[in-house]
């Protein structure tokens, strides 16, 4: 884009010189008809981007813009989805806290929280401490699936699948609990934030309603 396209000129029926001499002696007409032609070329690019060349190259550039930007919107909202998990499974309760928006909320068995202060206290309120995070020792962790992120400019949604596994006594892996998240976004400042976040259990199926909604 923004590059003129430049014209290959061939004297069609023309015959292929035969000597040294011949073919120099057309070497300044080739190029005076080379330069004739990309004049030409420029002058009709510049004639019309002055008209409606250039309204239509102006939408093809702000369309273009726009799918980048959604690219980027989703590449963004994806990363956040897997942070969550990261900081969840560290137990980072710190940089948890700091993926939702000022006003986002977080609901499940604790109760509900709003802002990232009142969600960290929270939750070392509710969990406490957790030893600092040792890879050799996992004991479980969140797998996020079959995500699905809808834009809608500042603001966004998603629904995706967790499942939680954990290490049994005899080192095996097995899943223990799966569900669905079901996700509000707003961009807050630059970057996107969870202005509300549900994860309701399917499996098994939850006994109370608080449970139901419990954010793993």
């Amino acid at each position: 884009m923004g590059l003129l396209p430049v014209a290959r000129c061939r004297c069609l029926g023309a015959p292929e010189p035969t000597t040294r001499t011949s073919r120099a002696s057309s070497w300044p007409t080739v190029l005076f008809l080379g330069a004739v032609t990309v004049w030409v070329s420029g002058s009709c690019y510049a004639a019309g981007a002055d008209g409606a060349a250039s309204s239509a190259l102006e939408a093809r550039v702000h369309q273009l813009e726009k799918r980048l930007q959604r690219l980027e919107d989703t590449d963004a909202i994806r990363d956040l989805l897997i942070e969550y998990g990261q900081r969840l499974d560290t137990g980072d309760w710190v940089g948890y806290s700091q993926l939702f928006a000022q006003k986002g909320t977080w609901t499940g068995s604790f109760g509900t929280a709003t802002g990232p202060t009142e969600i960290l206290a929270m939750l070392r309120k509710s969990l406490g401490s957790m030893p600092a995070y040792d890879p050799a020792k996992v004991r479980s962790f969140h797998l996020m699936t079959n995500c699905v992120i809808h834009l809608d400019g500042d603001r966004a949604t998603a629904t995706s699948r967790w499942t939680n596994f954990g290490r049994t006594d005899d080192n095996r892996l097995v899943p223990r609990l799966a569900g669905r998240y079901e996700d509000v976004f707003v961009r807050e400042n630059g970057k996107w934030k969870f202005l509300s976040r549900l994860a309701p259990r399917d499996i098994p199926n939850p006994e109370t309603p608080a449970e139901a909604g419990k954010a793993p």
